[in-house]
């Protein structure tokens, strides 16, 4: 611990900022508490030995305060949101690198002014600018917008709300004008200047898509991939080539290093670090590129001042820095598989190596990296991407090795863009290099099994990975004794962990589960005492997918099947259902169809009653309270809508969960007559393709209420507040009852 108290005290800062900013984000009571804390802690090194002890928990504390201190404005998130909704001008100062978002781009904006018709509204924090459009904007421009205030919407694999509230984002401006009314000037235009030639030269003399690539590869920079290119290369595991990465840093570090020592000798070195700085910021200064540019820089300061350089403490060091500067990086995906990609590079690829000792050298050390890469950053690509890559140390083993020579080679391509023709011919032999890979991705991602998707990987199982891999691997460096207990620690710790979660889950409360079946409904009431399924969705394969995510392996039967409406948005996730039901409901109403009779007949057949349903009908059953609207007696089956299923359902503590199916708004006004009281959690009929009726809205609806959509990608109707959910938007929900 003593040997490298550079290594234990960046871990500790680095450790306290990231639990800081995920487990206890905005509370600055904790902020004054750790730094008063730590300053008292800073003079027990005085009279405590080790001193690295008390200074190993001050420097945590620090970290704590660094997260909560200066304190936030508490009121800018009320203030966004109560503008939501309206149209703003606004300018302002782009605080980052756009990206490019269908058709157009994303920017972080800092506004100096906004405005509401008359009106200037002010401290409502920065702004997240989409637009349409070729537009681009670069770090330190001066922009302006005219657009649609709206709250952030989280994605169904990322908190995105979270993440953009760390950077003071509480609203998005949809613009449908953008402008870049000035450029920014002076040190930092600097790195977007040499992107914006560089892509230029390489667009100038090297044909598509192979610019896109060797853009990607050089600088980091992902712009112009075909689709389809691109989701071989993510299939394949080779998409990292497209990221700034240790690799292509100590190409460029030698390039350079080979050309101004010759001139300026030992003095060399602080150009070559000034040149790998706007390097980075040139490649995006993604988290990544920061990672690896910072970690280079320190591996030749070190070696100018004759120092020995250690990994583990640049890696440690660098993510210290990082997050100090920015703590929201903690939630940033690219910060995350960086640094676990590089730990797990470090620790596993010799071990891998010697395991594969058959394989030519060449292939054998990009085999091994690509493999213990994939298994230190496996649950967060499973998390982020969705997909896991079985065939990416191939692919990565028949590729790796031309990385350096299309890294210097793209960069030698920018000198000679002062001759245009000498350099479409040079870019000859680099363009076959790019197809070559591109062949390789494309080929492998054709191969039986070369990619797994994953729906969704639970944050459970992969705290349960982590207890495992971690023991696992110390005990490999430890002597028997204690190697034995580590790998005892990896057998039991991942088993805790899950029957932990797997009791939690079983244990759930109430609550109303509004699954993301794309454009249709299906939503599942679960507590202690039983599940309630209501409608299947469109999909079979999509539902048993989020079936599988949220209730237990060992809960195959439901206690009830609830069929709201006879349309394939409602009964086509039902065909060849592999669960059963104790109970089928229906609509007491003649309705049309065959889909809904097969999928109630399949459960006849395993033992299920029908009961049909009618409006003022109670039912107890699975811990809650069915209560049914609709269908009025003799609804007219043959109009779309009128003879419907509508259920308000209400839980044990008094919370309700309405499911009004697709009744039309005629049904909708008899219905709002036969509620009992308002809806705590409201599932918009038709997935709020049209307003609600104004006597269901003035019955069910309070401004407590919250409004679900159910439905693939599109607008929802003119009127709704702005914090209704979405599952195209936010994945499946969950709705505590």
């Amino acid at each position: 611990m003593t040997r490298y108290p550079g290594l234990v005290l960046a871990l500790a800062w680095s450790g306290a900022i990231a639990c800081a900013v995920v487990l206890m984000p905005s509370w600055s009571w904790l902020g004054v508490i750790a730094l008063g804390a730590a300053l008292l802690l800073l003079a027990l090194p005085v009279v405590l030995r080790p001193a690295l002890l008390a200074l190993t928990i001050a420097v945590a504390l620090l970290g704590v305060a660094r997260v909560e201190l200066p304190v936030a404005d508490a009121q800018a998130p009320m203030r966004a949101a109560s503008v939501a909704g309206q149209t703003a001008v606004m300018t302002g100062r782009v605080a980052d690198d756009s990206r490019a978002r269908g058709g157009g781009g994303e920017v972080l904006v800092e506004p100096t002014h906004v405005q509401l018709g008359a009106t200037r509204i002010t401290d409502i924090g920065n702004l997240l600018v989409r637009w349409r459009g070729p537009a681009k904007a670069t770090y330190g421009d001066m922009v302006r917008a005219t657009g649609k205030l709206t709250l952030p919407r989280d994605t169904p694999d990322f908190a995105r709300r979270a993440y953009l509230g760390q950077r003071n984002v509480y609203l998005e401006l949809q613009a449908s004008s953008f402008d870049v009314t000035s450029s920014g000037r002076g040190l930092t235009a600097i790195p977007s200047w040499l992107r914006a030639r560089y892509s230029a030269a390489l667009n100038a003399a090297v044909p598509p898509p192979h610019a896109a690539m060797l853009l990607g590869i050089v600088l980091g920079v992902r712009e112009g991939i075909p689709p389809r290119l691109e989701q071989a290369l993510i299939a394949t595991g080779l998409i990292h080539l497209l990221v700034l990465s240790g690799l292509k840093v100590a190409v460029f570090a030698r390039i350079i290093q080979g050309a101004l020592r010759p001139i300026l000798g030992r003095h060399a070195t602080w150009p070559v670090l000034g040149l790998l700085a706007v390097y980075a910021m040139a490649g995006g200064a993604t988290p990544a590129a920061v990672r690896a540019s910072a970690m280079g820089g320190l591996a030749i300061a070190a070696s100018h001042m004759g120092r020995p350089s250690h990994v583990w403490t640049s890696l440690a060091l660098t993510a210290a820095a990082m997050l100090g500067w920015h703590p929201e990086l903690a939630w940033d995906v690219g910060f995350q598989l960086s640094f676990a990609g590089t730990a797990a590079i470090i620790l596993l690829t010799p071990p891998i190596a010697r395991r594969v000792g058959f394989l030519p050298h060449i292939l054998r050390e990009p085999f091994a990296v690509t493999c213990a890469a994939q298994v230190g950053t496996l649950p967060m690509m499973a998390t982020d991407f969705h997909v896991i890559s079985p065939i990416a140390p191939v692919a990565n083993a028949l590729t790796l090795p031309i990385l350096p020579v299309l890294v210097a080679s793209g960069l030698v391509l920018s000198l000679l863009s002062l001759a245009p023709e000498l350099a479409r011919v040079v870019a000859i032999p680099i363009a076959g290099l790019l197809a070559y890979i591109e062949q390789v991705g494309c080929v492998l991602a054709r191969a039986p099994m070369a990619a797994f998707t994953i729906p969704s990987f639970p944050t459970w199982l992969g705290l349960a990975y982590y207890s495992a891999l971690a023991p696992a691997i110390a005990g490999g460096h430890m002597p028997r004794p204690s190697r034995r207990f580590a790998f005892v620690v990896a057998a039991i710790a991942p088993l805790l962990i899950s029957t932990a979660a797997l009791v939690g889950w079983a244990n759930a409360p109430p609550q109303a589960v509004v699954l993301n079946v794309g454009d249709g409904q299906a939503v599942l009431l679960r507590g202690p005492h039983g599940a309630i399924l209501i409608d299947g969705g469109p999909s079979p394969q999509k539902l048993r997918d989020e079936l599988g995510t949220v209730l237990p392996p060992w809960q195959r039967n439901l206690d009830a099947l609830v069929i709201t409406a006879p349309g394939l948005g409602h009964v086509g996730g039902l065909a060849a259902f592999d669960r059963s039901a104790k109970v089928v409901f229906i609509p007491k109403a003649a309705i049309i169809g065959s889909a809904w009779r097969t999928a109630a007949l399949e459960q006849a057949t395993r033992g299920a009653a029908i009961h049909m349903l009618e409006v003022g009908q109670r039912v107890d059953i699975g811990g809650f309270w069915l209560e049914v609207v609709a269908p009025e007696p003799g609804a007219p089956a043959d109009q779309v809508g009128a003879a419907n299923l509508a259920v308000r359902a209400v839980a044990p503590d008094g919370k309700s969960f309405c499911d009004f199916s697709d009744l039309n708004l005629e049904a909708q006004t008899v219905a709002a007559s036969r509620l009992r009281s308002p809806c705590t959690d409201l599932l918009l009929p038709g997935g709020g393709r049209s307003r609600l009726s104004p006597d269901l809205e003035r019955a069910a609806v309070r401004p407590t209420t919250q409004l679900v959509a159910s439905r693939g990608t599109g607008r929802l109707a003119a009127g709704f507040p702005p914090d209704v959910l979405r599952t195209d938007q936010e994945g499946t929900i969950t709705l505590p009852l």
